[in-house]
C-alpha cells in the first residue's frame, strides 16, 4: 500500500484504490486497470464478461441462503481525467499516479488524483473481497472512455446487465444521493468566410472581452455570469451603424464550458473613431454594473492596431453574425419543478472562430428530459439556419430523468438515515451521467447514485475526504444486506 494510505480505513477499499492509482488510466487506455481487474476477480472465483468495447461485467454469486433477494448491480467507470500543473512533468501513460496525505485528505502531487472515479472502482473491488458481507446476487459494471463523452457506454452490450436495481458509484457528495443527470447534444455551424477589401480611410482596432469566471456549461450555467461572445457581440452590433467593418471574431474554445474571453479585429472609420471610443467606454461601465456581482473580474480593453489594410468579413456575412450572435439563446431555459434549484434545460454558446477559410461556432444543449432537449437543440439550429449557416446536430446522449418515487432512492435514504442518524439530500445534476445511458439501454431499472466526497475533480487540486470514505463504504455494504434481506 502506498505509503500516504498505510492506516486509513477501511483499509480493504484504501489497498484497492492505492493499486488502482498506481496504474496509468487515461481514457481509452484501460487495458492495464482492467488487468487488474481481471487478477481480483480470477483469485475470488467471480464470473468475468468482457463486451466487444471493453466494458466489463463481475458477477458475484449470492452467500448461501440468499439466491432470491433481488440481484444489484454497481457501477463505475475505469477511466481518469489527466490534468497536471504546467510545473508537472507527469507521463500519465507510464506513471501512477503519486499519492500525498494532508490532514483529512488524500491528493496527488501535481496533478489530478483519480479518485473520480477510483474510490468507487475500490470499493466494489472491495466488496469481491469481503467475505464477512452477507449479500443477495451482486453484479458490478466498469465501463471504459467515461471520461471522453460517455462514448463507449453508448456501445454498451444491452444483454449484460441483468438486476433492475443499480447504484452508481460515481458521485462525489457523501450525504447526497442523486437521482437524476442531463442529457446532451452539440448544435454547431459553419459559414464560408466571405471577404472583401477594405474600404478606404478606415484605422485599425481591437476589442477583447477578458476576465471572466467562465466555468461547466451544465453546472455553473445558472449562476449568470457573464459569456464573453455575447458580450463583444453586443457592443460590434452596437458600433456597426459607425461603418465598423469587421475583419476576425473569436471567442471560447469548449463547446461545453462557458466563454470566458472573446476579440474582434475590424476597422473604423477614421472620422468615427473618437465616437467609437467614447461609446465603449460608456460599454464598458454599463457591463461591469452588469456583471459586478457574478462577474467582478470582467474586463474590457479596446486598442489601435498596427495593421495592414487587410481583407474584411463581406456586409451580408457581417450583417447576419453580429445579428446571430445577438439573438443566439444562452443560459437556463427551464427549471425544474420538483427539485428546488435543479437545472432542467439549458444552452451553452461556447465557442465562435474565425479560421482562414471557415468561421465555425459551437454550442451544448443539456437537459433531462429528452424532448426538452430536443426542441432546445431544434431551436438553436433553426436560428443558425437563419443566419446561412450549415448546421450539424450531433447524436449526443439521453439524460435520467429524477423519479422521486424510486424504491432504489426509498432504501438507499432509508438506510442513511438509521445509520447516520440525518436525512441524505435528494439531488440531480445538469451535467452527463451514464446513467441516462443505462436508462435507455435498460428500461424500467431502478438507480441511484452516491459517494464520497471528491474536491476539484478533473483538476491538478483534486482530493478526497479520507471520513467520507468510510462513511461511503459503510453505506455501501448496509444497503448490499438490506437487499439481502429482502
Amino acid at each position: 500500500m502506498a505509503e500516504a494510505l498505510i492506516g486509513l480505513q477501511p483499509s480493504l477499499v484504501w489497498k484497492h484504490f492505492g493499486a488502482i492509482a498506481a496504474i496509468p488510466r487515461p481514457s481509452k487506455h484501460e487495458a492495464a486497470i482492467a488487468r487488474y481487474v481481471h487478477e481480483v476477480a480470477t483469485q475470488n472465483s467471480v464470473e468475468i464478461r468482457t463486451d466487444r468495447v471493453g466494458n466489463i461485467l463481475l458477477t458475484l454469486p449470492a452467500s448461501p441462503g440468499r439466491e432470491g433477494a433481488p440481484s444489484v448491480c454497481m457501477k463505475g467507470h475505469m477511466a481518469m481525467v489527466c490534468e497536471k500543473n504546467s510545473s508537472s512533468k507527469h507521463d500519465f501513460l507510464k506513471e501512477g499516479i503519486h499519492l500525498q496525505k494532508d490532514g483529512d485528505s488524500i491528493h496527488a502531487t501535481g496533478t489530478t488524483l483519480g479518485a473520480d472515479n477510483g474510490v468507487g472502482l475500490a470499493a466494489m473491488l472491495a466488496l469481491i473481497e469481503d467475505k464477512t458481507l452477507i449479500h443477495g446476487p451482486l453484479e458490478f459494471l466498469l465501463t471504459v472512455d467515461e471520461e471522453t463523452g460517455l462514448t463507449v457506454a453508448k456501445n454498451l452490450d444491452a444483454t449484460m446487465v441483468n438486476s433492475r436495481i443499480l447504484l452508481n458509484l460515481d458521485s462525489e457528495e457523501e450525504g447526497a444521493l442523486y437521482i437524476g443527470s442531463s442529457g446532451g447534444r452539440d448544435t454547431n455551424a459553419k459559414w464560408d468566410l466571405q471577404v472583401e477589401d477594405l474600404p478606404e480611410k478606415m484605422q485599425a482596432f481591437s476589442i477583447a472581452i477578458k476576465g471572466l469566471k467562465g466555468g461547466h456549461s451544465g453546472l455553473d450555467i445558472d449562476k449568470q455570469r457573464g459569456n464573453a461572445i455575447k458580450i463583444l457581440g453586443r457592443f460590434l452590433l452596437e458600433v456597426e451603424k459607425l461603418g465598423v467593418r469587421l475583419s476576425s471574431v473569436s471567442g471560447g474554445n469548449k463547446r461545453n464550458a462557458i466563454p470566458r474571453e472573446a476579440i474582434a479585429y475590424g476597422y473604423i472609420p477614421n472620422s468615427k473613431w473618437v465616437e467609437a471610443q467614447e461609446r465603449f467606454r460608456k460599454f464598458t461601465e454599463q457591463v461591469k454594473a452588469e456583471f459586478h456581482n457574478a462577474d467582478p473580474g470582467l474586463q474590457t480593453e479596446w486598442m489601435g492596431e498596427g495593421l495592414k489594410k487587410g481583407k474584411v468579413f463581406k456586409r451580408t456575412l457581417q450583417k447576419k453574425l453580429l445579428r446571430m450572435i445577438d439573438a443566439i439563446p444562452h443560459g437556463v431555459i427551464k427549471m425544474n419543478h420538483d427539485i428546488p434549484g435543479l437545472v432542467q434545460t439549458s444552452t451553452n454558446f461556447g465557442v465562435l472562430n474565425t479560421g482562414r477559410k471557415l468561421i465555425t461556432l459551437s454550442t451544448a444543449q443539456r437537459s433531462s428530459v429528452a424532448t426538452e432537449l430536443n426542441y432546445a437543440s431544434h431551436s438553436v439550429a433553426s436560428l443558425l439556419h437563419l443566419a446561412g449557416g450549415e448546421v450539424e446536430t450531433s447524436a449526443g446522449y439521453p439524460g435520467w430523468n429524477p423519479n422521486l418515487k424510486s424504491p432504489a432512492l426509498q432504501l438507499v435514504a432509508n438506510t442513511h438515515e438509521k445509520i447516520f442518524h440525518r436525512r441524505a439530500e435528494v439531488k440531480a445534476i445538469h451535467a452527463g451521467l451514464e446513467c441516462g445511458i443505462l436508462v435507455e439501454k435498460y428500461p424500467g431499472i431502478d438507480m441511484v447514485s452516491f459517494g464520497p466526497t471528491i474536491h476539484n475533480a478533473h483538476s491538478p487540486d483534486e482530493s478526497v475526504a479520507i471520513e467520507s470514505v468510510e462513511k461511503f463504504w459503510t453505506l455501501l455494504r448496509e444497503v448490499i444486506s438490506s437487499y439481502a434481506a429482502i
